[in-house]
């Protein structure tokens, strides 16, 4: 294996857990430790893409499965190079799961010019975030949908449970 290689986790271990980051999970190789056999890898969070965690794992742990692309590799090491790569060191559980009723609760430009307003509700039409955003669907009339982007802070799950 070498640096900007595509992995796969495939020993769980407690440290990795308590970051979020479990057994089948992937990402690139970074850097390798000679002296303890690790890797620094950045794993790719696939609930929210765009978001990733940086750790440490024994070369045992982890399955090649393909090279980096290398029409992509000056990217690769733009991103590796910036100054807050290693502060991301674990991944958020996300907040929200499709088919989740929420409300809005932040009025924002954004969706105000799709008519969505704080306090209306919707449903998450997506199986994962992108950078933080979730695809909304916000009935706006009984003929017409509002498909939008909202950041999860934007919003609350709504307990149907109690409705």
């Amino acid at each position: 294996m070498q640096i900007s290689d595509f992995v796969e986790l495939i020993n769980d271990n407690e440290e990795l857990r308590n970051k979020n980051i479990f057994k089948g999970i992937s990402g690139f190789l970074v850097s390798y430790i000679d002296t303890t056999d690790e890797w620094i890898v950045k794993f790719l969070d696939d609930n929210n893409w765009g978001a990733y965690a940086v750790a440490k794992v024994k070369t045992k742990d982890l399955n090649f499965l393909h090279s980096y692309p290398q029409p992509k590799l000056s990217k690769f090491h733009e991103q590796i190079n910036m100054p807050d790569f290693y502060t991301h060191t674990e991944l958020k559980l996300p907040k929200f799961k499709e088919y989740d009723f929420v409300k809005i609760i932040n009025n924002k430009p954004e969706y105000e010019k799709h008519g969505v307003k704080k306090g209306m509700t919707g449903c998450i039409a997506s199986t994962y975030a992108i950078n933080g955003e979730w695809n909304v669907l916000v009935s706006l009339k009984p003929w017409k949908d509002a498909d939008i982007e909202v950041h999860e802070d934007d919003m609350e799950l709504i307990d149907i449970s109690k409705q």
